[in-house]
Order: structure tokens, then sequence, then C-alpha cells
């Protein structure tokens, strides 16, 4: 089809007839140009309102802390949340790519180092996507009002006259068109737009949000040019691993380093707060090094630390709070009482805790797989001596979080080991240092009962948990969405030596499976279905029930299984994010007690899905991770110890045993809600009440082990 160069004149809209151009001013012409959708159009200003020729940008548009547009049309978005595999350098450039109206294929996504102008950088809660889901969208909707802003100046046409669509600013009336890249410098020179000027789009008139935009860290996963911790390498760079006191608060007695010394690549035996560190030319040298260390501790009053020591003090508190609560009930009523307990956790990121630190006279830099690059700044800050603006923390990839890397113990160490050498170190874990030095999810301890009435209605639910402060009480997530006249819950904080931090799902990980799993104890004494006994007590929740209705429909809930195969539900209001999450399980108990889950089935309201394709892979995520600690992960202790090394013996779910997961969204919402963690609650509780359904048989202990069935 033939296209006709248009020439702009003083006035915008009238056309002149083509001029002759030479060969060299039509490509320089149609490189400003850029090129709009699979063919070439050439309907283009060449000239301002007053005549002049509109010369090539030189010069970057970068209105915000966020988003830059280079004159080759390339648009680079700036990510201050971690990435850890969950997708926030694709989700978030969409919110702003969405108002920026850009071209997908043309945009970047760069990690923002440790910044304050950036708010909190922790990336925890589920919170990313739905926290900066206005911040960003601004900040598209600020570089594309100035760059319609310059286009109108170039053409002398008011810029409501225009509109924006893939990198392309157009005034339709005239049919004239310029890239953004050909705008950057012109819109650089012009004031910020007032935010109340800026109209975000409607939900309906998104192009962009929704959609299963690929993913922007793929091609360099694949092409093995991204860079996680472990990936980085500065000149000079030293390697160090540390022995850490074996016993929570043992202190170092005495040091012998000769044998450590001897080792072939070994060049330094320190003592840093936190043990003591070999520092070698490599990794390898540096473990073999510190094999070879004679050290002596003193165990201090943790040496006789034992799980059943625990599990004492956690059963002493419960019963202190079933003293203190106890109530009378009347004389027809029906009493259901259940004990449950669950075990210490580790979070076993497949890469290990690393950082790689460089502390000289007046600077420290640090690259850090970390979820609190803040965090991080005022470790390294701390430990090195230096103020917070000295400290530069680049954000790495992460092989895995699941709130580990919220804590900067790991930062804190490379830096005491670089300043105490004067060299750039990259201080390494193994898996075993990884799994016995972890901030746990805490072991637990709940004591439940219920009462019924004649009719088989709960009039009262009791429910006291004692466990080790985490990130927030004790009880969150144990708060009933069920409507019950009388609800008495009780937490209490027991002061125990293990460390405890942040775990994926956080409280509502075990409270979750107590209170699913007992609502099914109460359904199957009361003869009730459970899933029809949740709809009758969800009226006041109804995004809950609509998750709740979808799982079950889609799992066909009441249809037949084969013979040892068993279906369980649960569901829960992840109340951090505001999200609602039902899961169906479908379980196979064979003759030895092993069970394999066959099948789940996921119904989510999360309000607006930005990605499907990145929320169904978290919706997964979540679930296999609450399946290995549902079925197989419990970190004990002995002696002060943790008795787990590797995956041996703190084994995951592995690819031959993953069930397939169907996820399904409940439509609507205007924003979105989280999604990183609330998949995880209801998966313990649906497998637990799956396994009741096929044998009849309770289990109120994790993990569910095939001995439990025997």
């Amino acid at each position: 089809m033939a296209e006709q160069l248009k020439e702009q004149s003083e006035q915008p809209t009238a056309v002149k007839s083509p001029r002759r151009l030479s060969r060299r001013q039509f490509l320089a012409l149609s490189a400003v140009a850029g090129v709009a959708g699979t063919s070439l159009v050439i309907g283009i200003t060449l000239y301002n309102k007053r005549g002049a020729a509109l010369k090539p940008s030189t010069k970057p548009l970068a209105p915000n802390l966020w988003v830059r547009i280079d004159p080759d049309n390339t648009v680079t978005v700036r990510v201050a949340k971690s990435e850890m595999g969950q997708g926030v350098l694709t989700a978030l450039p969409m919110l702003l790519i969405e108002e920026l109206d850009a071209d997908w294929s043309k945009v970047r996504v760069e990690q923002a180092p440790a910044d304050s102008q950036y708010g909190t950088q922790l990336t925890d809660g589920s919170s990313s996507v739905s926290g900066l889901f206005f911040t960003l969208r601004q900040a598209g909707a600020e570089a594309r009002a100035l760059l319609v802003e310059a286009a109108a100046e170039q053409w002398g046409v008011d810029p409501s006259t225009c509109r924006t669509d893939k990198g392309v600013v157009l005034h339709p009336a005239s049919g004239q068109r310029l890239a953004y890249g050909a705008l950057t410098e012109v819109a650089s020179a012009l004031g910020k737009p007032a935010p109340a000027s800026l109209k975000l789009k409607k939900s309906a008139q998104f192009s962009l949000i929704g959609t299963r935009a690929p993913r922007l860290d793929t091609p360099a996963k694949i092409d093995g040019s991204a860079q996680f911790g472990l990936d980085v390498r500065v000149p000079g760079l030293r390697y160090a691993t540390l022995a850490r006191p074996p016993v929570p608060g043992a202190s170092l007695q005495h040091v012998n380093s000769a044998s450590a010394s001897a080792v072939p690549g070994v060049l330094q035996v320190i003592q840093v707060p936190s043990g003591v560190a070999v520092v070698a030319e490599t990794t390898w040298a540096a473990i073999r090094g510190r094999a070879a260390l004679e050290l002596t501790w003193d165990e201090g009053q943790n040496a006789g630390l034992s799980s059943a020591i625990v599990h004492e003090q956690l059963a002493a508190q419960v019963q202190k709070l079933v003293a203190a609560n106890n109530q009378a009930a009347s004389a027809d009523a029906q009493t259901i009482q259940a004990t449950y307990e669950t075990p210490y956790q580790a979070h076993a990121t497949l890469e290990p805790m690393n950082c790689t630190a460089w502390v000289q006279a007046d600077r420290c830099e640090v690259w850090a797989p970390t979820q609190d690059p803040g965090g991080a700044q005022i470790a390294a800050s701390s430990a090195s001596g230096l103020l917070a603006n000295q400290v530069m923390v680049h954000v790495t990839l992460m092989g895995g979080g699941f709130g580990r890397r919220a804590q900067s113990d790991f930062v804190s160490e490379a830096v005491q080991v670089s300043k105490a050498i004067g060299q750039p170190v990259q201080v390494v874990w193994t898996r075993q240092d990884d799994l016995q030095h972890d901030f746990y999810r805490p072991a637990t301890l709940h004591q439940l009962s219920a009462t019924l009435d004649g009719a088989g209605h709960i009039q009262a639910w009791t429910h006291v948990v004692a466990a080790q402060h985490m990130a927030n009480q004790v009880m969150l997530g144990a708060e009933l969405p069920y409507s019950i006249p009388s609800k008495n819950l009780n937490g209490s904080d027991v002061s125990l030596a293990v460390p405890v931090g942040i775990w994926r799902a956080v409280e509502f990980s075990y409270n979750t499976f107590v209170v699913e799993s007992f609502l099914d104890e109460v359904a199957a004494a009361a003869g009730q279905d459970p899933y029809q006994l949740r709809l009758q007590l969800l009226d006041g929740n109804p995004r809950l029930k609509a998750a709740l209705m979808l799982a079950a429909t889609k799992a066909g809930w009441g249809t037949p299984l084969p013979d040892g195969w068993g279906r369980g539900i649960a569901c829960a209001v992840f109340s951090i994010s505001n999200t609602a999450v039902a899961e169906v399980a479908e379980v196979s108990v064979e003759g030895d007690g092993k069970v394999r889950v066959q099948r789940v089935v996921c119904g989510v309201d999360c309000g607006l899905v930005v990605n499907p394709a990145i929320a169904e892979a978290q919706l997964e995520g979540a679930i296999v991770y609450g399946l290995t600690a549902a079925l197989k992960g419990e970190i004990t202790f002995a002696n002060g110890r943790v008795q787990q090394q590797t995956f041996a013996d703190y084994p995951l779910l592995r690819m031959d045993e993953m069930p397939s997961v169907e996820v399904y969204f409940v439509p609507g919402g205007t924003a979105p809600a989280g999604l990183g963690e609330p998949g995880l609650p209801p998966i313990a509780p649906a497998v637990a009440n799956a396994i009741y359904a096929a044998t009849g048989k309770r289990l109120r202990r994790l993990p569910m082990r095939p001995a439990d069935l025997r």
C-alpha cells in the first residue's frame, strides 16, 4: 500500500503536497518517526509549528524515580521491590506501562538499590503490587502527559486532541504521529504536570493489565546473564564461610586454627561477632578450612534444649490459658475438644544465604539477595561503622526468600569480614548452615473446643494457642471468618531460646491449619457436610463464600472418587493482603499409610488480577511450599542443637510428588490484593480433611507422616 509522506505547515491540520527527500533524509526522519504496529507508517511531523525542523532527541526523559525513556524508544522501569520468583519485575512494570501506553516489547527493568526515596522497600506481606498499584500508575501517567504535551507543542495543537498508543503520540485529526523517543528531549524541558491533572485509566480501559504479558526477567534467567547473590564477582574477591555457635546463645572459648590455615587456598582465620570466619581463595577451600577448625564452645543454659522441652513449655502455657478461659456449657450442649500441634519449620531456600561486601575507608558496597534493602543498609552501616549514606546496597535476584531474607544477619556478617580483611568478600552459607542457623517458623500448641446445641448448630468456639512471637500476635489467622454466636480466642507468646522469624504466610500458616481442621471435626460431630457447614457460616463474608463456592464447584464437590481417595476443603481470608482463598484437595492413601496429593483446586478472590500467569504461579508456589510443611518439614532439637542438616533429613516436595493444581479467580475488583502468601494457609487443612475422608483418621499434628496412618 502506498504511503504518503506528509509535511506540517504552520497550520497543524493543513497538509502540504509531499516534497522530494534524499535517501539520507528519508532514513533519518523515519528513525525519528518510529514504527507503529506491523506496517511502516510515515504520517509524521517533520517540522514544528514555527516551521523549524525537529531535531532528534539526544537526552532521555526521566520524569520521576520510576521510569526513563531513551531516544531509541526503550523504556526502563525501576523496581524497588525484591524479585524472588514471585514476578514483581514484571507485574510492577505492567502497572506503569499501562498508563504510559508504551510498547511492552521495548520495556526493560532495573532493580533499584536501597534508597529511602522509594519508601519502604521491604518485600513481605504480599503487598508489592497492591501497595504500589496507584504510585506506579501515577508515574506512568506523568510521563505520558509530558510526552503528549511535547508532541502537542511541536504540532501547535491542544494536548487534549492527542492520544497515545504503544509508544507513539498521535494526532488523529491530522494523521500526525511521533514516537516517544523523538520527544524525550523536548519533554524533559517541560514542567511537571500537577498530580491532580493526571487522569488514570478506568479498569475497563486497561489493555496490558489483566493480560499474560511475558515476564521481563525470563530471558536473562534462560541465557545465564541473570545475577543472583551467588553470581556476584568483583575484582580481588575473597570467599568465606563461618563457624557459628552450635547452640543458641553459646559463646566461643578457644580457637585452634593451625589445621585450617594449612588447608590449600585458606588465607585467614578471623573472629567476628557471629563466629569464626575462614577466608580463602575459593568457597570450597573456605568450607574445607572451616571443617579443620578446632573450636571450644561454652554452650550455656541452652545446652539441654530439646523438642520435648519445647513441647512441655508450650503445653504448660496452654493449660494456663485453658484454666483462665474455662467456661461452663449448658446441660444439653454437646462439646467437642481437640489438641493440635505444629513443629518448627525452616525456610530452606534453594539458594543458601550469601552476601558480598566491600568495606573501604569512606564507603561500603553490598551485593545481597535481600527482601529488605533498607534493613540491609542499616545493618551494613552498623557493621562497618560508616553512615547509612556511605553504604550502597545492590539488590540481586534471589533463589527463594519466604521471609528468611527479610533478616539482615547474613549482610552484617559479610560486612564484618570485609572490614576485618580490608578486601571484598563473599560469605556463603552451606545447606547445613541454612537449616541449623535459621529464624524458624515457631512450634505451636493449640487446644480447641466447640459446643453444639440440640440441633447441631455451633453455639460457642474456644481456641487457645501457645507459640513464640514471630511477626504478629500469635492469634493472627485464628480470627474466625464464620458467624458463631460466642468466640473465645486467646494466645500467649512463650519465651524460648530458638530464634524465630517471618515465614511464608506467618501465623496464618499454623492457625488456619488448626481452625479449618477442627471445623471439619465439628461438622462430622454435627453430621453435616463440611462444605455446606462453611457455606452456612459465611453469610457475613461474601468474598470468602464466593471463593469457597468457586473451588467446590470446579472440584466437583460431592462427586465419587476412587477407593482409597478422599476430598477435603478449607478456606481463609489472608487479612494482611485482604485476599480470600479456598482450596479443595484430593488425596489417595495407600495401605502403608503413604499419602499422595493428587489434585488441588483453588478458588481465589484477590481483586483485580494484574497478570493471570504470574498470579497462578504464585498460588501454585504457595501450595507446593505448604505441602512440604504439611507432609515433610520438621525442625527438631536435641542437646541444644538442630538435628536436621540437609534435604536428606529435611526433605522438600519433589517434582514426581506434585499434584495437578487448578487456579480459578473470582471475577471483578478494581484494585489488586496480595497473592504471594494467601495460597499457603488452606492447603494443610484441606489435605488433613481429605485424609479423614479417605481413612476416618484425624491427624492433628504436622507433618502428617505415613506412620500416623498405619
